[in-house]
C-alpha cells in the first residue's frame, strides 16, 4: 500500500526513544490485523456444523472481511498522506480491529459473525495505509525499502499465525471459538498502547505526496491512465484477480474441501497447512523482489495453473500428500504474481495518473475475495466437486492464457 507514496528523505522524526521502537510497534499493529484477517479459516467447518450455515452463508462471512477493507479505502484512503499525527488514524483502526475480533470470540449467530468480519475489515482498510506511511517516516532514508520488507514481514507473520493459533484451539479444544480472538485482542491493546507511549515526542514532516503530483506532465485521470498502459495494466490486475480469487476460496472453502473431498479428519491439520502456505507465499514476495518483474509475473501464472493441476489430481486420487504439494506451488505463485504484478504496474502508469491505477488494481484484487460467495451456491444448489472443478478449470485456463500474453505486451525488462 506505500509503493504509491514518497516521503522527502531528508524528513524524520526527532524522537528521545529509540525509532527501533516505534517500527516494532508499527509491525505489532500490522501483524494484529492480518491475525484477524486469516485465524477464522481452519474453524469455519466448525461455525458451518454449530450454527447450521449454508456455504453461501460461510462465503459470506468470508467476504465481509474483503468489503470491509474496501469500505475504509475509500472512506479513509487518501487521509493517511495528509494526516501529521498519524496515531489519529491507527490507534482508532487497532480498537476496531480489536471490536470485530471481541465480536468473533462471542458470535453465536451468522449477523454477529458478519459484522465481526466486516470490522476486522474494516480496521485492516484503515490501519495498512496509515501503518506504512509511518513506518517510511521512522524508518532509514532507503527510499522504503526496509519499510516495504517490515509490511510484508507483519503481514506473513499475521496470516501464518492466524490459523495456527486456531489449529491449536481446535487440537487442545480450549475455548475453540473465542481463544485465537482473545490472543488478536491482546496483539491489538499492546500495539495502541506501545504506539501511544513510543510515539516521536516530537515529528517535522511534510504529508506525503502522492506520486501522481509530481513533476510527471499529463491528463490526471483514470480513463488517461489506462489508455497510457493499455492491455498491460490489464494483465497485470487479471493476474493478481485470478491470483487472489483462488487464494480466497482456499481459506474460504478449503476446510471444507480437506474433510470432505481429502479425508481430512483433524481439523486442526488444516490450519498448520494453511500457515506453511502462506508462509511460502510470504517468502516468495521477498524473493520475487530480485526476480525481472515481468520473469515473475509469467512464472507465476504458470506456477498457479500447475497448481490447480495437482490440486485435481489429488482430490481425484485422494491423497494428501499431492495435495500438499499443490500448497507449496500455489504459495510461490502467489508471491510471485502479487509482487510482478504490482511492480509492474508501478513501472508503466504515467505519474499523473498512477495512484487512481494503483486504487484501481487493488480494488480489483479485493472483489476476487467474493469470488468464494459464487463458489458457496454453487455448493449448495449443485455439488462441492463441481464448485471444485470449475475453480480449477478456470483457474488453470486464464492462468495459462495471461502468462503467455504477459510475454507478448510489451513490459519493460
Amino acid at each position: 500500500m506505500s509503493d504509491g507514496l514518497a516521503v522527502d528523505k531528508t524528513t524524520r522524526a526527532n524522537t528521545a526513544s529509540s525509532p527501533g521502537v516505534i517500527v516494532l510497534f508499527l509491525a505489532l499493529a500490522l501483524m494484529s490485523a492480518l491475525l484477524n484477517s486469516s485465524a477464522p479459516t481452519p474453524l469455519y467447518p466448525l461455525y458451518q456444523q454449530q450454527l447450521a450455515l449454508t456455504s453461501v452463508s460461510l462465503t459470506l462471512i468470508y467476504g465481509a472481511y474483503a468489503a470491509g477493507v474496501l469500505i475504509s479505502l475509500f472512506a479513509v484512503g487518501n487521509l493517511a498522506g495528509k494526516v501529521k499525527d498519524l496515531r489519529s488514524m491507527i490507534v482508532p483502526a487497532l480498537l476496531v480491529v480489536l471490536l470485530g475480533a471481541l465480536l468473533f470470540a462471542v458470535a453465536d449467530s451468522f449477523s454477529l459473525m458478519l459484522m465481526a468480519r466486516l470490522l476486522a475489515g474494516v480496521g485492516t482498510g484503515a490501519l495498512t495505509g496509515a501503518a506504512n506511511i509511518a513506518l517510511v517516516r521512522f524508518g532509514p532514508a532507503d527510499g522504503g525499502k526496509q519499510a516495504a520488507l517490515i509490511a510484508t514481514l507483519s503481514f506473513t507473520a499475521g496470516l501464518a499465525l492466524g490459523p495456527i493459533f486456531s489449529g491449536i484451539a481446535l487440537q487442545t479444544g480450549f475455548h475453540t471459538t473465542s481463544m485465537p480472538f482473545v490472543v488478536i485482542m491482546v496483539v491489538a491493546a499492546i500495539a495502541a498502547l506501545g504506539i501511544m507511549l513510543s510515539w516521536p515526542a516530537r515529528v517535522v514532516a511534510k504529508a506525503s505526496v502522492s506520486l501522481a503530483e509530481g513533476t510527471g506532465a499529463g491528463e490526471n485521470t483514470l480513463a488517461a491512465g489506462l489508455r497510457a498502459t493499455g492491455s498491460r495494466f490489464f494483465v497485470c490486475a487479471g493476474a493478481l484477480f485470478v491470483c487472489w480469487a483462488l487464494a480466497a476460496s482456499i481459506l474460504a472453502i478449503g476446510p471444507n474441501v480437506a474433510e470432505t473431498l481429502l479425508g481430512m479428519q483433524n481439523r486442526s491439520s488444516f490450519g498448520y497447512v494453511i500457515a506453511v502456505y502462506l508462509l511460502i507465499a510470504g517468502a516468495s514476495q521477498i524473493l520475487s523482489r530480485q526476480v525481472n518483474a515481468r520473469h515473475s509475473l509469467m512464472f507465476g501464472c504458470l506456477a498457479q495453473a500447475l497448481a490447480v493441476v495437482v490440486f485435481a489430481e489429488a482430490i481425484h486420487i485422494h491423497s494428501l500428500g499431492l495435495a500438499a504439494a499443490g500448497m507449496a506451488i500455489a504459495g510461490y505463485a502467489y508471491g510471485a504474481i502479487f509482487v510482478g504484478s504490482a511492480t509492474l504496474v508501478n513501472l508503466i502508469s504515467p505519474k499523473a495518473s498512477h495512484a487512481r491505477l494503483i486504487s484501481l488494481f487493488y480494488v480489483i484484487a479485493y472483489v476476487a475475495n467474493w469470488v468464494p460467495i459464487l463458489l458457496g451456491s454453487i455448493i449448495d444448489y449443485a455439488s462441492l466437486q463441481l464448485a471444485v472443478n470449475l475453480l480449477f478449470l478456470v483457474t488453470a485456463i486464464v492462468c495459462v492464457v495471461l502468462g503467455l500474453w504477459a510475454t507478448r505486451v510489451g513490459f519493460p525488462s
